[in-house]
């Protein structure tokens, strides 16, 4: 069991926090970008540290995010908040403690490695950071801050390292079938929804919802190969692809408005609202 405890700054819930592991030498500061002034004032900050830029992507179930280090990392982070090409993002999560320069470029290498191979979010970072040799016992500490880094951000709601689950992986497979189309997938965190690989989409799509942010999602996703023509009436998935909720999933499925909580349904024909929240 890892405990946790989250201070916010002027009793603020919205604006910067810091997070302490039981246990643990470093601290994970967590700050809106409006609230970098505040970041700014703790001795802390003037550390070596990792960090990461969060912001919204083009798919709103892919966000984006930029990894970077520094010997004093507010430096780098008031950096990117003057930088135009990275006006995107919203939050940065910062960590530090017990860290050095070598141990940063460590940890930048291996946090960008691990999230392109996880590819839950765009990876903003123009080109891959060289891996620093360390030796085995600082090897072995910065792996295992790693760890602490990985835990902290999904416990905060940054899936940024969390694998996606494979077809054959999955305990709980969620089904739908309807005219021209016939898929599956099932849920992940956050509510969101995985439709596997093969998964078969309508092309047709309901007069009410031609021109719409799901439409327009559906023609992103052809444009981006995700989605291919297979014949005059139906598309194929060429690979899995996450929604930010079973009914974005199931509208993508079917051309046309759903309430994919009880559309999707696995083998017993049990729907999702009522095997998850009923």
């Amino acid at each position: 069991m890892k405990g946790i405890t989250i201070l916010f700054q002027q009793d603020n819930p919205n604006g910067l926090k810091i997070v302490e592991m039981d246990g643990w030498s470093g601290k994970c500061f967590i700050a809106p970008r409006a609230n970098l002034k505040d970041l700014k004032k703790i001795p802390e900050a003037s550390q070596p540290g990792i960090y990461f830029l969060f912001g919204e992507g083009e798919d709103p179930a892919r966000p984006e995010v930029y990894i970077g280090q520094g010997a004093f990392f507010i430096d780098r982070l008031l950096v990117h908040d003057k930088d135009a090409k990275k006006n995107k993002w919203s939050t940065a999560v910062a960590f530090t403690g017990g860290l050095d320069v070598g141990d940063v470029t460590f940890l930048e290498h291996v946090a960008v490695k691990m999230a392109k191979s996880a590819n839950r979010y765009k990876i903003e970072n123009g080109n891959a950071p060289k891996e620093k040799i360390l030796n085995d016992y600082r090897r072995n500490s910065a792996e295992a801050y790693f760890e602490n880094i990985r835990f902290i951000l999904s416990a905060f709601g940054f899936s940024l390292f969390d694998e996606k689950p494979s077809e054959r992986s999955v305990e709980e497979m969620y089904y739908w079938k309807t005219d021209k189309a016939d898929a599956k997938g099932t849920l992940l965190e956050n509510s969101k929804f995985i439709v596997f690989e093969s998964s078969v989409a309508r092309i047709k799509e309901s007069p009410s919802f031609i021109g719409s942010s799901g439409s327009n999602l559906r023609a992103r996703l052809l444009k981006e190969g995700i989605l291919k023509h297979i014949n005059d009436d139906s598309y194929v998935f060429t690979k899995d692809h996450i929604f930010t909720s079973p009914s974005a999933a199931g509208d993508t499925v079917a051309g046309r408005s759903t309430n994919g909580w009880t559309v999707w349904g696995n083998k017993n024909k049990k729907t999702l609202d009522e095997v998850k929240r009923k």
